[in-house]
């Protein structure tokens, strides 16, 4: 079978979980040459050495985030242009965050690089059918791939420390997507219980309003870890008894399937997240994730019901690697993405 050659290009975000699941899966195979260009900024971009790897390759890959990087490298080869986008920043900014006065400007951000490439990807079903009718892009030109796990960093096989307390754990940016406000609600309601501990990982534009929410209302059972790297997130993760997903307000809370929920159920963990579409394209209530209504209160009850409760924990988590190991590994998103390429 000929090789499919393709260049990875992008001002960062090579080094992004998205691309790095990709790239995992695409180097163990046979039938792929991976080449990459990573630029720090435009003004440092090397034309000659871009153009002789274009030369050599079929397709270009831009990675998540990176609308900006689309007109540069448009103007510089003829090949076609694979753009990951991963978010449209005129949902992430209008709708995630409230600046609706700069709908106009981010709108075309997103309209404008999407015009100009190939092929588009798309993490979920939802998002596809977001991506067309918005912007008024072809349906066969928009293909999902599953963000998946590259399971050589997360999987079921490391050890869990045996903790005196029954450990929540939390990771993510604290931006409203993730709904950190959520979990702090169910903390306070939770304050009693002094054998529940909340941690949460990450950092983010709502970190000080958590910092002060917990200060204000006292809270002993919240533990802010701050950034971790990434490198060191399944050890982190190894430690938690119960997961938790993402519990925001927004439309684009609804059709992701985020990060930490693949990193999650890969380590089999069991994990209580917000009842969406998106996240049920992946998973089934109650047998490999619980899914419960977006309030402190249900959150609060589920995590009191699951802790008598050992062996559902277990056997959801268990599930959820099993789906992981079954379906979303490297090596499948490499599968899907091969699949996506030879049948263009």
């Amino acid at each position: 079978m000929e090789k499919i050659k393709i260049l990875f290009v992008g001002k960062t975000n090579l080094n992004y979980n998205r691309v790095q699941v990709l790239i995992s899966g695409l180097q163990k195979r046979n039938d792929f040459e991976i080449y990459i260009y990573e630029f720090k900024k435009r003004s440092a971009f090397d034309k000659v050495h871009f153009s002789k790897l274009e030369k050599e390759v079929d397709y270009i890959y831009v990675p998540p985030f990176r609308h900006q990087d689309i007109k540069l490298i448009k103007r510089l080869t003829s090949k076609p242009i694979i753009f990951d986008p991963l978010i449209s920043k005129f949902m992430t900014k209008v709708f995630d965050y409230g600046h609706f006065w700069k709908a106009p400007i981010k709108y075309w951000l997103d309209f404008i690089p999407f015009h100009r490439v190939d092929i588009i990807l798309a993490d979920t079903l939802l998002h596809k059918k977001y991506f067309s009718k918005t912007f008024f892009i072809p349906q066969n030109k928009i293909k999902v791939l599953p963000i998946g796990v590259d399971t050589s960093l997360f999987n079921n096989h490391k050890l869990q420390l045996q903790e005196k307390v029954f450990k929540i754990g939390f990771y993510g940016s604290f931006i409203p997507l993730q709904g950190v406000d959520v979990i702090i609600e169910a903390a306070i309601l939770l304050k009693n219980n002094k054998d529940i501990l909340f941690e949460l990982i990450g950092n983010g534009v709502q970190f000080e309003k958590i910092k002060n929410k917990i200060k204000k209302h006292n809270l002993t059972n919240v533990l802010l870890k701050g950034w971790v790297q990434y490198e060191g997130l399944n050890t982190e993760i190894a430690k938690f008894d119960l997961c938790l997903g993402i519990f925001g307000k927004s439309f684009k809370t609804d059709i992701v399937v985020p990060n930490k929920v693949w990193h999650y159920a890969a380590m089999g963990k069991c994990i209580i997240t917000k009842n969406t579409e998106g996240i049920k394209e992946v998973f089934t209530a109650d047998e490999n994730i619980i899914l419960i209504e977006n309030s402190p209160e249900s959150l609060a009850n589920v995590i009191l019901e699951l802790k008598l409760d050992l062996n559902k924990i277990n056997s959801i988590g268990y599930k959820a690697s099993q789906l992981i190991e079954n379906n979303y590994t490297e090596d499948h998103i490499a599968e899907i993405f091969s699949d996506i390429l030879r049948n263009l």
